[in-house]
């Protein structure tokens, strides 16, 4: 089965293959802005009509395309081993219930259900295929949030310059460096309600594709568990377990639970201990980051997969108080302080690779100190805390460290 690392390695793979492509993207408008520094108007003019119709932003476009499509024929590879993975864990179960296993290859059912869940997953990479439904968000006047698409940000990006020579302003840098830092901060995103989402939050494109192929195989795993589990005539589950855990979860992982009761008409005759904690529960298992994944069984058949001491040192290790410059965090509080100087600190170093781009040296070196300092942070902190660093979270393609000036 994917524990928490093999899964963390597969969506880190498809993480960074976006956000390479928020890298490059971020480097062609840098670079962009870059051409116009100490030009006249005239010539401001006539390399504004090169870009606009030349051919980079159309290659850049193109690479997105490709890497959507090199993902989306990996999508149903990858779903179909979880799938077979999931049947594989039940086989146990058939055998104890005297029922016929049917291996994964030969289910023609299950691997319908999955085609069917590959097509889903895949319709966010056909979508981000269309330049349309990929660009970046700014704040208006008003406050709002708007959205726009990666060809209308980049000529936009050109008539700014053009603007800004043609007005004589003193300082063209001084004059572009608003623009560059709303660029960065914003990255490249997916227009989500234009690809089937109505939260209307507009997702970053190596955040999106991560929690989509995160979708794709918790469906799979649930709709695969539940398809079994009928199959074999589950009356269990069981919840995966991991540490440090979040608190509303922390007494329930790992162990087995008995599932609601029918009759032979489908009426409820009892309800099951599973169900009962889902209600009480505010966030469900498997819901809202939660990293769980619920097993179903059949009860008595098998010891759960972690004893009673291995969830104690789970648990004693999640309550684990610790504490940093007079803040006292649980451990997984102190996680999750992690995950988010690595946010911050992957930001900076967008901000720093557009500045290069562009060649505007000031805000290369703001971006460099608060990288060092992040980094500084980060280590210091996950020291102190005793967690282990994870640096390759903090990685940013493109990215090369400069002599920041103190």
């Amino acid at each position: 089965m994917l524990d928490d690392d093999k899964l963390e390695k597969v969506l880190e793979l498809y993480f960074n293959r976006f956000n390479n492509i928020n890298t490059e993207v971020l480097k062609l408008l840098g670079e962009t802005i870059k051409q116009f520094d100490g030009v006249t108007p005239s010539q401001a003019h006539k390399i504004a009509q090169k870009l606009k119709y030349g051919t980079d932003l159309d290659e850049l476009i193109n690479e997105i395309s490709k890497a959507s499509g090199k993902s989306a024929k990996e999508v149903r590879t990858l779903l179909d081993k979880v799938a077979e993975e999931n049947v594989d864990f039940a086989e146990v179960y058939y055998k104890a219930k005297n029922k016929e296993f049917i291996s994964y290859k030969d289910n023609k059912q299950l691997r319908r259900y999955v085609s069917t869940v590959s097509n889903q997953t895949n319709e966010l990479f056909k979508n981000i295929a269309d330049s349309r439904n990929i660009g970046f968000t700014f704040i208006d006047k008003k406050g709002n949030t708007i959205f726009k698409p990666l060809r209308d940000v980049y000529n936009d990006l050109i008539d700014e310059a053009v603007y800004n020579v043609s007005t004589g302003v003193t300082d063209y840098q001084s004059a572009m460096r608003s623009t560059i830092r709303k660029l960065a901060d914003s990255g490249i995103k997916v227009h989500e309600e234009k690809v089937g989402y109505k939260s209307g939050y507009n997702r970053r494109i190596d955040t999106a594709v991560r929690q989509n192929i995160l979708d794709g195989i918790r469906t799979t795993n649930i709709g695969i568990q539940n398809l079994v589990g009928e199959e074999f005539g589950a009356d269990g589950v069981e919840i995966s377990a991991h540490s440090p855990c979040a608190e509303d979860h922390l007494e329930y992982q790992g162990h087995q639970y008995s599932t609601n009761k029918y009759d032979e008409q489908g009426n409820l005759i009892e309800e099951g201990e599973y169900e009962k904690i889902e209600k009480k529960l505010v966030r469900q298992f498997g819901t809202l980051n939660c990293r769980h994944f619920v097993f179903r069984i059949v009860l008595g058949v098998n010891q759960p997969s972690y004893t009673n001491k291995e969830l104690k040192e789970m648990e004693k290790e999640s309550h684990q108080k610790v504490k940093y410059k007079g803040k006292t965090y649980t451990k997984y509080q102190a996680t999750q302080e992690q995950r988010r100087i690595e946010t911050e600190v992957r930001k900076q170093k967008d901000r720093q690779i557009i500045a290069r781009a562009s060649e505007e040296i000031g805000e290369v070196d703001k971006a460099q100190q608060k990288i060092s300092q992040l980094t500084t942070l980060y280590k210091d902190f996950s020291e102190s805390v005793g967690l282990p660093t994870y640096i390759e979270k903090m990685q940013v393609s493109g990215y090369h460290r400069v002599k920041a000036k103190k």
